[in-house]
């Protein structure tokens, strides 16, 4: 958990966390691909590709193709909050202020009265090229100040907040301020050179174990880092692969997705695609393999609550500290059926890992997972899991200490499986 701690703490964008995997990935030996490039790929072979320097994906080539297909697990890499608009400072009288825009589903409350730091990344023109630079303050540079109990009575009684009016943050008093330029400072280029940028506020606490036992994390964007996470150390732990192991961080899951990094693109299946002919493999094996495939979705869960208990299902309910979650919806908003689920309670069996089962309450659906999307583009058994929190979409996110490590040892031995997919209905895990 302490290596998730560190994980978090410089991960405050999709891009930063996109950064974190590839220094890991690349400590490990995997090499970068481009896109634009033709590939030669090797047995044994370790690579990785980014998409908007926000997501990235990662395969391993085994050293024999004898039954070969994919094991597949996703997770997404961004998480809610506020970005900065183009035009982003907003003269406010005696106050400079900020103008954001909601990105994704966040709690607004939790971002009030919070110390907040600026981050991501900004597009600036250096010899002649345009490259990408990330940014961080790395510092308390922004606020955003809660109304004074005095003149709104009935804050306590629940309050609408207006993003546009009352969520954007102070940046400063003085009116001489330039962030432009002190953006520009920070990155050591010229104000001018400055072409575009994506920044977001970000929180400057980053995490920390809370309990007499360091039983819970409180941290930002727990939600679905810590998936992330699993999956990245899951693949690096995997030894003696007998199939084509992929890694999928995706990004702008929180907004639908419908982005050429997103689950919703082709990215995902040109990569599987490109795999194959690389390997001097044909369309037909590309389209066999699939059927010889399995897809692991992994996003944090709705854990219960305690204060909460009428929102829960009273049999189907998952909790922090209890293992895996598996995700299941009459509606298909999870990918999870009762074939997927089977497999993968046997590869849980096989890791020694500890799962369990989660449904809403039939009057409060959930919502969505990449799992779904990515099936639009790619359509293979699969199967919606995640890592029980509470607090989902809240500034700062709350898990159980014990439930990452269990994700670790299930996908570790899922990445070192064969699935033999014997025709629809049957399967062998080995």
């Amino acid at each position: 958990m302490q290596e998730f701690l560190e994980f978090l703490k410089t991960s405050k964008t999709a891009f930063h966390a996109c950064y974190n995997s590839i220094v890991e990935l690349e400590k490990n030996g995997y090499k970068k691909l481009n896109e634009q490039e033709k590939w030669n790929l090797e047995l044994g072979g370790k690579y990785y590709i980014t998409r908007n320097y926000s997501s990235v994906f990662a395969f391993t080539i085994p050293t024999e193709l004898k039954n070969y297909g994919f094991n597949i697990s996703a997770a997404h890499l961004d998480s809610p909050t506020f970005k900065l608009k183009p035009n982003f400072t907003l003269d406010a009288g005696k106050y400079i202020k900020l103008n954001t825009e909601v990105y994704g589903g966040p709690i607004f409350m939790s971002w009030i009265d919070r110390p907040l730091d600026i981050a991501g990344r900004v597009l600036v023109k250096e010899n002649n090229k345009i490259v990408t630079k990330l940014f961080s303050f790395d510092k308390a540079v922004c606020m955003i100040p809660n109304c004074s109990i005095h003149y709104n009575h009935d804050l306590n009684k629940g309050y609408a907040f207006n993003p546009q009016n009352e969520l954007l943050p102070i940046l400063t008093a003085n009116k001489d301020l330039d962030l432009k330029a002190e953006i520009a400072k920070g990155l050591n280029v010229e104000k001018d050179n400055i072409l575009s940028y994506d920044l977001y506020l970000s929180l400057l606490d980053r995490g920390t174990l809370v309990g007499l036992d360091n039983e819970f994390i409180m941290a930002p964007q727990i939600d679905n880092l810590e998936c992330s996470f699993g999956i990245l150390k899951a693949l690096l732990n995997a030894k003696d692969t007998k199939k084509v192991n992929v890694m999928c961080l995706f990004d702008n899951e929180e907004i639908g997705s419908r982005t050429r990094q997103g689950a919703s693109s082709d990215v995902l299946a040109h990569l599987l695609e490109r795999i194959t002919l690389s390997l001097n493999l044909d369309r037909n094996d590309y389209l066999k393999a699939l059927t010889n495939s399995y897809f692991v979705s992994a996003d944090n869960a709705q854990g219960y609550h305690p204060s909460y208990a009428s929102k829960y299902d009273p049999t189907n309910a998952c909790y922090m500290n209890n293992g895996i979650v598996v995700k299941n919806a009459a509606r298909g908003s999870y990918s999870t059926d009762a074939y997927s689920l089977a497999i993968f309670e046997e590869i849980c069996n096989k890791a020694n890992a500890k799962f369990q089962l989660n449904t809403n309450r039939s009057d409060v659906p959930g919502g969505s997972t990449l799992g779904c999307l990515s099936l639009e583009q790619v359509s293979i058994p699969s199967v919606d899991i995640g890592l029980a929190q509470v607090a989902m979409h809240s500034a700062y996110e709350t898990a159980g200490t014990k439930d990452l490590a269990e994700l670790v040892k299930a996908l570790t031995t899922f990445f070192e499986s064969d699935l033999v997919f014997l025709n629809d209905t049957e399967v062998e895990v080995k």
